[in-house]
């Protein structure tokens, strides 16, 4: 009888290769989730829970209605690349581009008399806008804006007729109305440079004609040549004081405030109650009449001087 057995040595150098234990190995292949075979089941189920269609339905799918595969779009794009694999000459000549050219003009200067163009042509459009569009802005044949003005300015005081005016004008200054002025006829050649003079006195709140109003009055520069009477220094107060003029009256009478109060005029009589004539301080006044036989005035408060000049 013949017994083979194992040599033990070999035996020993083949267990030494098993530097793991089985526990060892187990947890290695189970990872440090622990992992099990039911749990790699499990999540293969829920895959192909997921794929809820069989793989020909995919395909179909894929392919659309008119059943296209990967070989016909191979062809489709293998045919688009014949058309450009061809040399740029085929595609566009030197007589080509220039028929292209040919459309489009010269290059010529922008000039005011240019006519409009029958090609091709860049410029500028200078637009306005309306409120609503934008409208080109137009110019004259002499390179100038032309403007519609649709409104004209017109003060309303303006806007009345003239013979409206010319009514209201009377002659003399003793014609009827509010405004009155006095036309002098030029009997003695006093009157210069064709009838117009200048100086213009006007006279505004004063009594004209006998009644307080407006006056216009036109006075030569030269007249009268004799000297002026003179009465200086004549004191002013709240008590109304008056200088007489002899007859026939003063047809030009200046009177100047030299003191620091306003001075009160009455012409002819005494100081009006409401709306006297009234010198300002350090100003003088000129009232051209028909004659002024009488000066009054007063100041409402404190004192000041006048001086009263007039030629009769």
């Amino acid at each position: 009888m013949v017994i083979e057995i194992l040599d033990p040595i070999y035996v020993k150098s083949k267990l030494d290769q098993l530097d793991i234990s089985l526990t060892s190995l187990r947890d290695a292949i189970r990872g440090a989730g622990a992992r099990t075979l039911t749990d790699l089941y499990d999540q293969l189920a829920s895959i192909y829970g997921r794929l809820d269609i069989a793989l020909s339905a995919l395909r179909d799918a894929l392919r659309g209605v008119d059943n296209r595969t990967l070989t016909d779009l191979y062809n489709i794009i293998n045919s688009v690349y014949g058309r450009l694999d061809v040399a740029l000459s085929s595609r566009a000549s030197e007589s080509t581009l220039s028929a292209l050219s040919g459309k489009f003009p010269s290059a010529t200067a922008l000039s005011d008399t240019i006519a409009n163009p029958t090609t091709t042509i860049i410029g500028v459009a200078n637009l306005g806008w309306d409120g609503t569009y934008w409208r080109r802005l137009a110019a004259d044949t002499s390179s100038r804006l032309k403007v519609n003005v649709e409104v004209t300015a017109n003060p309303p005081n303006l806007d009345v007729a003239l013979s409206t005016i010319r009514d209201r004008l009377p002659t003399s200054l003793t014609g009827a109305g509010n405004f009155k002025i006095a036309i002098l006829e030029d009997t003695v050649g006093l009157l210069k440079d064709t009838k117009i003079p200048n100086p213009i006195g006007i006279l505004t709140g004063v009594d004209v004609g006998g009644s307080s109003t407006n006056a216009v009055a036109v006075i030569d520069q030269n007249l009268p040549s004799r000297m002026p009477y003179l009465i200086e220094n004549i004191a002013v107060s709240t008590t109304e004081g008056s200088t007489s003029i002899a007859a026939p009256g003063a047809k030009i009478l200046k009177i100047k405030n030299k003191g620091d109060v306003e001075v009160l005029i009455g012409i002819n009589g005494a100081v009006p109650a409401t709306n006297p004539l009234k010198i300002k301080p350090r100003c003088l006044l000129l009232i051209p009449h028909k004659g002024i036989t009488q000066v009054n005035y007063k100041t409402a408060t404190g004192s000041s001087t006048i001086d009263i000049e007039y030629y009769n």
